[in-house]
């Protein structure tokens, strides 16, 4: 079969063409860096590179959430521990008052001491955080924990005992509250007991009614003080868990983020050398081409 000069031609263009294209491609990979400049290039990589993007996406995610739930919890347990000390010191100023060597006017320069920590006792469980919720009302959010009639003097917990849950990982949840119903009962027992405790120190200080009231005052004060115990262990214990997912969440990061690399990252050296041989395919096409180009049926004859 003759082969003309135009077919020639058109296959050193061809082969020339096909080379330059080469080269192109590899060089928008060393500009990037990345191997992969469009899906076609690795269909599988790209598929695995996608599954990786949205894991990251939702450990990115997980850790925003981890940090809001470590920071609520932190903020609850600085709360608690406020109230906690107020506790105890209701429980010295119960002891001092269980003293019969104590005056009417000792009694009640106690209750006042009394009375202002009860009202700083029902503060701290009416905490908010940093968007106005209140902390320790369960899932209700917008309503105080607890609540004061004047009307009748009665304290009563309006927040419910429903846990607010975050997701912190693939399929793990971890609750971000604790509530007042929890510690203070459904009936804010202590707070109760303690405001009718005040006033019968101030009005019948010397009664055998208030000697019994200073003792269940001081039961009641202790099984709370247990629960509020009990609620900051509880804190503690999810801190400790979120560290840990942390870790884990990061430690996956860091493993995803290595494959990415293997995945999608360029061998620069390797790359650069297959430009060279790209180059060079390119420089002897067209030695080739001019050489053949050149020839002439007639220098023959």
């Amino acid at each position: 079969m003759r082969v003309t000069n135009v077919q020639t031609s058109a296959l050193m263009h061809a082969n020339m063409n096909r080379n330059a294209e080469a080269i192109g491609k590899l060089q928008a990979q060393i500009g990037s860096g990345l191997r992969i400049q469009r899906p076609s290039d690795d269909p599988i990589a790209n598929a695995r590179l996608m599954r990786i993007e949205r894991e990251q996406a939702s450990l990115g995610q997980y850790n925003l959430n981890i940090g809001r739930v470590s920071d609520n919890l932190m903020v609850q347990e600085t709360y608690l521990k406020s109230g906690s000390d107020a506790m105890l010191s209701v429980r010295d100023l119960l002891l001092w008052a269980g003293n019969d060597s104590n005056s009417g006017e000792d009694l009640s320069a106690i209750a006042d001491e009394m009375s202002s920590l009860e009202h700083s006792i029902m503060s701290y469980f009416n905490a908010k955080d940093e968007a106005g919720n209140y902390m320790f009302s369960g899932t209700l959010s917008d309503t105080q924990a607890v609540t004061f009639d004047p009307a009748s003097g009665i304290y009563s917990v309006t927040g419910n005992d429903q846990h607010r849950q975050a997701v912190v990982g693939n399929g793990v949840m971890i609750d971000d509250n604790v509530t007042a119903r929890e510690i203070l009962g459904p009936n804010a027992d202590l707070l109760n007991t303690l405001h009718s405790l005040v006033d019968s120190l101030k009005t019948a200080p010397n009664d055998p009614a208030t000697r019994q009231q200073l003792k269940d005052t001081l039961d009641t004060l202790d099984q709370t003080h247990g629960r509020v115990l009990g609620g900051l262990t509880e804190l503690g214990g999810r801190q400790n868990t979120l560290t840990l997912l942390g870790n884990g969440n990061a430690d996956v990061s860091l493993a995803n983020q290595k494959v990415q690399g293997d995945l999608s990252q360029l061998d620069l050296g390797a790359a650069f050398l297959q430009v060279s041989g790209y180059e060079l395919s390119m420089q002897a096409s067209q030695k080739v081409y001019t050489r053949v180009a050149a020839i002439s049926l007639f220098d023959l004859m």
